[in-house]
């Protein structure tokens, strides 16, 4: 499945062996998930982004929560690893998405030990140098504490401050993310229009419209998303790898790419994305062509 690159890098760096699961409008294909788990105890966790993910923008229902939350591993040592990234990054705020307390589920599942929920503040404030916090069971807690006293001395006690300050509530989280939106929703916005314009009906290609996040998930034609990239490249235009959604860089079809329109200006976001639907246009007819 489509996922974030920085989870398998973790996991790839410890010799992790990783298996795709394809990924549904409300989340991971539970029936593939809870087979993996239940039957096969060298299966250890499960990497999930269960708001606004990393790159589709795939929010979980309440369903696939739950059946997280009643998981019955093979594995006594299984985990879920519940990155919440992007809880209040909202791009419309009228549309505010939301899911269920997975704590609060593996509770009353019996399941308390299952999950880790962890989040930060690196894409609210300063990226790499914000605060983050975890959240899990008292005997997991516990089990962290126990590692992370030989890790650390104490934590930024000024950063912790500073942002306890400047974010007093929840609401003043919002309020801060609201000023987040008006900068980031023009632009995928203009994403969604000029793909929509340029190369919708077409049927070589589709994507992801985002309530939240930073990205959206774009699907070319099979076997053509990184010549798709390497020709966006020879354009001057530089866009995330073809494959990096996938573990090992593996896009088994060739047809995933991540378009992220966060950095670039608003003029600069529809220049690239109008030279990005002419190179789909092209590697779509080559690859017809050759058919």
């Amino acid at each position: 499945m489509p996922g974030y690159d920085r989870h398998f890098a973790v996991t790839e760096a410890f010799g992790v062996t990783m298996l795709n699961i394809p990924l549904k409008e409300d989340g991971p294909d539970m029936d593939l998930v809870e087979k993996y788990v239940s039957e096969d105890p060298a299966v250890k966790g499960i990497w999930c982004v269960p708001k606004y993910g990393n790159p589709a923008g795939t929010v979980y229902s309440d369903e696939v929560v739950r059946r997280f939350a009643n998981l019955k591993p093979a594995a006594p040592d299984f985990r879920i690893f519940w990155d919440n990234a992007y809880n209040v990054h909202h791009l419309d705020f009228e549309k505010q998405r939301q899911i269920l307390n997975i704590l609060d589920e593996a509770e009353k599942a019996g399941n308390p030990d299952i999950v880790y929920v962890f989040g930060s503040f690196s894409k609210i404030t300063f990226p790499g140098s914000s605060v983050s916090g975890l959240a899990s069971s008292k005997a997991n807690l516990e089990d962290i504490a126990g590692n992370m006293k030989y890790q650390t001395i104490g934590h930024n006690k000024i950063m912790q401050l500073m942002h306890a300050r400047y974010f007093p509530d929840r609401e003043a989280i919002l309020a801060h993310m609201k000023k987040h939106a008006a900068i980031m929703k023009p632009k995928f916005d203009a994403v969604e229009e000029i793909l929509s314009e340029e190369l919708g009906g077409l049927g070589i290609a589709d994507w992801s419209k985002p309530d939240g996040g930073y990205f959206i998930s774009f699907n070319t034609m099979e076997g053509c998303a990184k010549t798709v990239v390497a020709m966006m490249k020879d354009a001057g235009v530089t866009m995330t790898g073809a494959g990096a959604t996938y573990p090992y860089h593996k896009d088994p079809e060739d047809r995933n790419i991540r378009i992220a329109p966060s950095f670039a200006t608003l003029e600069e976001v529809r220049e690239a994305i109008r030279i990005f639907t002419v190179v789909v246009r092209l590697a779509s007819v080559e690859k017809l062509l050759s058919e």
